[in-house]
């Protein structure tokens, strides 16, 4: 068995990785080949977490879902819509990477995982670090899962990237979005926003207060959502950092040890 603590988890956002307001969705080939090649600066395991992006927040909106009015019947009926949304976003984003040489298979959180009130009540890690010890990355996705409670909820790449950097011990977790990394303000609406290097937990109540949204607000939730999440990791000693993945050399840098532009969490 493979060492634990060689582990990263890296979050690709889902408006990097696709063409936000293309509809019908489609992948962005170009931005998904360059992450590629970076990600051979990476030397022990590896899971890749993909954000829905178009393919998924298009359908999920669709059907109701981040409305808690919603009723169960028209969530259930959204279910085959964005299965297959994800389901092209996934097997495409899987080509890119075996053709760059990343020996990487989808693992899909539908067939694995049940929630509980949009929390997660079992996600099956087992095949997972199958996959991982059998020397290739594991590529995994935010999805629409059944959900005791509501009938179906939606797992996001976040929450997914976070589980499992707790649940496998990873090393380091990187979570990449459209943004520099967590700003005061929204960088969107105001460009001198100012961008705050490193959180810790003495921070945290204030960076919530004044941190704006990320710069696409969906059916998951913002920049405050993915704070509160990476909050829960306090104490796991685990190197985090939020960072721009639409800027190439980005993660190549934080995969190599180097420094870069991005907002580490220090918890």
């Amino acid at each position: 068995m493979s060492d634990l603590n060689s582990l990263t988890v890296v979050k690709l956002g889902g408006s990097v990785i696709t063409h936000k307001d293309s509809s019908p969705p489609s992948v962005d080939k170009e931005n998904l080949s360059r992450i590629a090649r970076e990600l051979g600066c990476n030397t022990g395991e590896l899971i890749l977490v993909l954000g829905g992006g178009a393919h998924g927040h298009q359908a999920a909106h669709d059907y109701g879902f981040g409305n808690s009015s919603t009723p169960r019947d028209q969530l259930l009926r959204g279910v085959p819509s964005i299965r297959h949304n994800m389901t092209i976003l996934s097997h495409e984003v899987e080509h890119v990477l075996n053709s760059e040489g990343v020996r990487a298979v989808v693992l899909s959180p539908f067939t694995m995982t049940m929630l509980h009130d949009g929390k997660i009540a079992d996600f099956g890690t087992e095949i997972i670090r199958k996959t991982l010890d059998s020397g290739l990355v594991a590529v995994t996705h935010g999805d629409v899962c059944f959900d005791d409670i509501l009938g179906a909820s939606i797992l996001s790449g976040d929450t997914i990237a976070v589980h499992l950097a707790r649940e496998m011990k990873a090393k380091a977790l990187y979570l990449g979005t459209d943004v520099d990394g967590v700003f005061e303000e929204d960088p969107e609406a105001n460009s001198g926003a100012t961008h705050i290097d490193t959180i810790d937990l003495s921070k945290r109540e204030a960076i919530l207060e004044s941190t704006g949204p990320s710069s696409v607000t969906d059916v998951t939730g913002g920049m405050e959502k993915k704070l509160n999440e990476i909050f829960t990791l306090a104490g796991q000693g685990i190197n985090i950092a939020i960072f721009n993945l639409g800027v190439p050399g980005r993660l190549s840098d934080l995969l190599s040890g180097k420094s870069t532009v991005c907002t580490r969490i220090q918890i």
